[in-house]
């Protein structure tokens, strides 16, 4: 597993996310249309913009905490029982946290 390539791939993905960050915060500075028919489509949309941005932040957060694990040496650590992560599984997931045997019993509990 080539962890400096997905450190990259982590940053790659936080820069991507911070912009649609400030996107998000752009419009909600901007002001309300002022014709009904437009504000309605407005409002509609907010409520996709809203979940986009909770969305995004969450995934930023994610990234964030991947990247501390990775700078404390804890990023292949499982946080429940401390076993070590399987390398695919931090390949495909590397903002886990869990390893599979974990994963698999918070998931059916």
């Amino acid at each position: 597993m080539d962890e400096k390539h997905i450190r990259q791939k982590l940053l790659t993905e936080l820069e991507s996310l911070m912009g649609r960050s400030d996107r998000i915060d752009a419009h909600w500075q901007e002001a309300p249309p002022a014709d009904w028919a437009e504000l309605a489509t407005h409002r509609e949309n907010e409520e996709v913009i809203e979940s986009l941005d909770e969305r995004t932040r969450q995934q930023i957060v994610l990234i964030k905490q991947a990247l501390r694990r990775m700078d404390a040496g804890e990023w292949n650590d499982c946080s429940n029982c401390g076993d070590e992560i399987r390398s695919a599984r931090l390949e495909a997931l590397p903002t886990t946290t869990l390893c599979v045997v974990c994963a698999e019993e918070l998931e059916n509990n």
